[in-house]
Order: C-alpha cells, then structure tokens, then sequence
C-alpha cells in the first residue's frame, strides 16, 4: 500500500469508524521501506495535516513511541533520581543490569498507563474535531527495548474509541523484520495495511 492509498483508507468514513474491523480490533500496521524513514515520517505529518481539514475534520495524534518513553523514564522516580538519570549515569557500568531494566519498563503497566492517559487527554481536547486515529511511529528508534508485537499485545486494552495505526520500519513474514534485517517477534493480529 503507497501512503497515497494509506491516506484514502484513512478518507473512508466506513474506515474510520473505530469498531469496523477484523473482529472489532482497531489496530492497523502500516510497514514501509525502512531506507525511506525521512520520508515517510514527512508523508505521515502530511496524511495527519490533510485529515485535519474540513473535508474529514478529524485530530490524528501522532506519537513517537521513543519519544513518549524517554518522556516517561525522565518523570519517573527511581530513589531520588528520575529513572532516566539513573540509567543514563549506570549504562556504561551496569549494562545488562539497565538493559533488563528498560526492557521491564517499556511493558509495565506504569509505562502503558501513562501512554493511554496521553491519549485520554488528547481525545479531551479535541473540540469538535473527531479523534478517529492515533498513529503510531518510533519503533526502529526504540529497538529492542519496544518491540511492535509485544508492545500491541500489552496494550491491546487500552484501545477504545480510536483506530491505532502503527507506523513499523520493515516487513513481515512469519515474524516481523525490523528494517528487514532483524528478526524482531512473532506476528501479532494487528491488521497489515499493506499490499501482500
């Protein structure tokens, strides 16, 4: 599917009605050539700007995964310092103890809370503006702390009123491939928006 095609589907009032599709689960994956990140990052800005106007009148959200997560460990409390200071002062020393501890922290409930309350407040806000996705992107950045399929099956439950469209930087086979070079994890039941 080119993003000219994403942004049609996107168009579609049936689409974008949060309770169509397969079996009512409202998560989508849109996966692209990962040499061409720049520019889908550009088209994704683009697609969100055009919906906004009044032939559809919707509030995409875009989130970068990454940039919510650091966002998260630099309000976290760890002791007396924020879980991002402490990680970032013990990398060199402690590796594998602060690897074991992002890799937790990107699945806790604390982490997946404060990105849905993100969403929350986001669909608040939003006027009169209609709040049908959230794209999704940021996951090659935040390889192999976040990955695709384990971050969909945790947060699965928190998708209520919005279509989740993730934005995934490679391929899928029987596993995804993250930059169609690593093996990242089995499939997940997310819709592929993709030509097979």
């Amino acid at each position: 599917m080119t993003i000219t095609e994403l942004y049609t589907q996107l168009s579609d009032k049936d689409f974008q009605n949060h309770q169509t599709g397969n079996l009512f689960f409202p998560a989508y994956m849109y996966m692209y050539d990962p040499e061409k990140e720049y520019e889908v990052d550009a088209e994704i800005l683009d697609i969100k700007n055009r919906l906004h106007r009044p032939s559809n009148y919707l509030d995409v959200m875009v989130i970068d995964i990454f940039e919510v997560f650091v966002e998260y460990l630099k309000q976290e409390k760890f002791g007396r310092e924020t879980k991002f200071n402490y990680y970032t002062q013990f990398e060199t020393s402690k590796p594998d103890a602060v690897d074991k501890s992002l890799k937790m922290d990107a699945y806790n409930q604390r982490f997946l809370n404060f990105l849905s309350n993100k969403i929350e407040e986001h669909l608040k806000q939003a006027n009169d503006f209609e709040v049908a996705y959230v794209f999704v992107k940021g996951f090659g950045r935040s390889f192999p702390y976040i990955r695709a399929s384990r971050f969909m099956n945790n947060f699965e439950k928190y998708i209520k009123g919005y279509k989740l469209i993730m934005f995934y930087p490679g391929e899928a086979k029987n596993y995804y491939s993250l930059f169609e070079l690593l093996k990242d994890e089995n499939l997940y039941r997310a819709i592929k928006l993709i030509n097979e």
